[in-house]
């Protein structure tokens, strides 16, 4: 047997007043699981343990990489063997100044989750 992909699915995260690369992170993962409903996993490929026979790589996109703690989107998604890898990307347009105070960086993260079964 071996792991196959099943589903492609991208999220989008965003971190409005923080620049908060891990937050915008955690964002984009949920967004990108959250338009998935694997059923396919339990009622075609009759999968029970998820962490032995299913796996999800976690390809996160991020302004500032260097910033990104990849156990954000493992401990989120702890029901699955995960692998997260961080790239550069995303996007970190200029937001607005809010109660006198300077202005604030947006920032845009990606998260593209491709889940594998082993087939």
């Amino acid at each position: 047997m071996a792991f196959k992909r099943l589903i492609i699915e991208i999220g989008q995260g965003v971190d409005m007043h923080g620049g908060d690369q891990n937050n915008a992170v955690l964002k984009a993962t949920k967004d990108a699981i959250h338009h998935c409903c694997m059923a396919g996993i339990s009622e075609i490929f009759e999968i029970e343990d998820r962490k032995k026979e299913a796996r999800i790589r976690a390809d996160i996109y991020a302004p500032h990489p260097e910033e990104v703690d990849a156990d954000v989107v493992t401990k989120y998604l702890d029901m699955w063997e995960v692998e997260a890898f961080v790239h550069k990307g995303g996007a970190n347009p200029e937001g607005i100044a809010l109660n006198g105070k300077p202005k604030t960086e947006i920032t845009v993260a990606l998260a593209v989750l491709t889940v594998y079964v082993n087939v």
